[in-house]
């Protein structure tokens, strides 16, 4: 079980770390500063996989990589390019040295790396160096015709990639003995979607992340009202089924403690 805690924590530290993010540079998505607003997104396949080293604790175990893939796009959603240089896109692996990936002066700008040696370019890692839970983050960098430079903030301008275990837990799953079938739904490498969080009604979806077994929740949809606080990891049991042990729901006063546990059909 301490091994479960270890990379739980170690995935908590990762959402922190791009939610609380600051910089004297980084201004919030308003289109008078940078000069436009922009989405970033990245095609399903998108994702750093490997098996970890069989017999080693996941922190210390070197992974070998099964798939390295980035189709990323930047797109414009409105403002102007009027006063744009180029726009970069720039990444860094565990928050070290920001290096310049890919360029353009116009926009929707795609890039698409399909292999590990060119993600890892400059970084000064190599495929021996890397652990599960790594991430290699990129950050849409903004350089205006007046020399003004500007980060999007990270909910709008940035993406990463988590080094993370090959992970196929989307299907058919059951919760309570008169319920109905629950299809969870990976949405990306590795984080799924279930159609509602178990001891509410059906509406209420819930997003995870599947590290190696080892399943934190990274959304669910009241999280800005009514948040949840995950007080130990959750896991897949050896028969396939999804058990989160221990939820609580702000503001819900009967959600204290309870056990989640989603059983694949």
């Amino acid at each position: 079980m301490k091994k479960f805690k270890n990379i739980f924590l170690a995935m908590v530290g990762v959402l922190t770390i791009a939610s609380c993010e600051t910089n004297a540079d980084t201004v919030a998505e308003i289109k008078d500063e940078a000069g436009f607003l922009i989405n970033v997104s990245a095609t399903s396949n998108s994702s750093i996989l490997g098996s970890p080293e069989v017999g080693v604790d996941l922190e210390d175990a070197t992974v070998s990589i099964t798939n390295a893939y980035l189709n990323m796009t930047v797109s414009k959603t409105g403002g102007s390019l009027d006063n744009l240089e180029k726009i970069e896109i720039v990444k860094s692996f565990n928050g070290g040295e920001e290096i310049v990936l890919g360029e353009s002066t116009t926009l929707p700008y795609n890039l698409v790396i399909d292999n590990l040696d060119d993600l890892l370019s400059n970084t000064g890692v190599v495929e021996s160096d890397l652990r599960i839970g790594d991430v290699l983050s990129f950050r849409t960098k903004v350089t205006q015709k007046d020399g003004d430079v500007y980060y999007y903030n990270s909910s709008m301008g940035n993406y990463s990639l988590v080094v993370n275990c090959s992970s196929d837990l989307a299907g058919d799953y059951s919760w309570g003995s008169s319920q109905p079938l629950l299809t969870l739904e990976e949405i990306s490498p590795g984080v799924y979607r279930m159609p509602y969080l178990g001891n509410f009604a059906s509406s209420y979806w819930i997003e995870f992340q599947d590290v190696c077994g080892i399943l934190t929740i990274t959304d669910w949809q009241y999280a800005s009202s009514n948040p949840i606080t995950q007080n130990e990891p959750g896991y897949v049991d050896e028969d396939g089924n999804l058990v989160f042990p221990s939820l609580d729901v702000a503001g819900v006063d009967w959600y204290v403690g309870l056990e989640v546990r989603y059983t694949k059909l």
